[in-house]
């Protein structure tokens, strides 16, 4: 195939990408979509573009950016462990001499 040089394209590079029916047609969230989003990366960038569209996934309404994980967390964690800790406390004891016990007990001569 030979070049010709100084020709141009007429392919305008302004134009949309050409998604062809049957990937258009996959529905969200099959195994025929995971596949399509993992292995083609302008698959995966046109389904992302098509959901901040139509703000499905990312609406402005939220005010999630998606980058920012503290806006996930609660606004407080209840770390009261109370009598649980004081069970397992006394357990730890309870253990901790009873191995004492056996690792001292009496001695057994012949």
């Amino acid at each position: 195939m030979a070049l010709v040089s100084g020709a141009r394209s007429t392919l305008n590079p302004d134009a949309p990408l050409y998604i062809p029916a049957a990937f258009r047609q996959v529905e969200d969230f099959s195994p025929e979509w995971w596949q399509l989003v993992t292995t083609f990366t302008w698959y995966h960038d046109f389904w992302l573009s098509q959901q901040q569209e139509d703000g499905a996934y990312y609406g402005e309404e939220d005010e999630f950016d998606g980058n920012d994980v503290v806006d996930l967390l609660p606004d407080s964690f209840d770390l009261d462990a109370g009598e649980d800790l004081a069970a397992l406390d006394a357990q730890l004891e309870d253990f901790i001499q009873s191995y004492e016990t056996q690792e001292t007990g009496p001695k057994v001569t012949a």
